[in-house]
């Protein structure tokens, strides 16, 4: 005889309550099958969207048209440098151009004077 204290709960019959399960029984499998997702068109990966397309993917879809011919349309501009001073330019004096002061050289082929630091940064031996 089994000598437990025996409590409310177990007057009930067992599966009448979903938590009533014993808990070394597996879970149920499941009722529905769900239906395969969808992959997106446009990046291939499961869409979570109803239409099958993801809303980014779909933006980008309908962009690229517009883009194309954005870029079409577009002259290639070289970056032109203003030639106010700065702290960050220096004039070259072959050609006036403004450089970035760490460059060693100008798009001319002048090549600027190095100088030496204590610390041995700058040497061009």
């Amino acid at each position: 005889m089994e000598s437990r204290i025996r409590g409310w709960y177990d007057t009930l019959p067992i599966g009448e309550f979903t938590w009533q399960v014993p808990m070394n029984q597996k879970k149920p499998g499941p009722m529905y099958t769900t239906p395969p997702r969808k992959i997106c068109p446009v990046c291939g990966q499961v869409s979570y969207s109803p239409a099958g397309v993801h809303p980014q993917c779909a933006e980008l879809q309908a962009d690229e048209k517009r883009m194309k011919k954005l870029k079409a349309k577009k002259p290639d501009k070289s970056v032109t440098l203003d030639a106010t001073p700065s702290a960050w330019r220096k004039p070259c004096p072959k050609c006036g151009a403004q450089v970035h002061v760490r460059k060693a050289q100008c798009e001319c082929g002048h090549k600027f004077v190095v100088q030496r630091t204590k610390s041995g940064v700058g040497d061009n031996d």
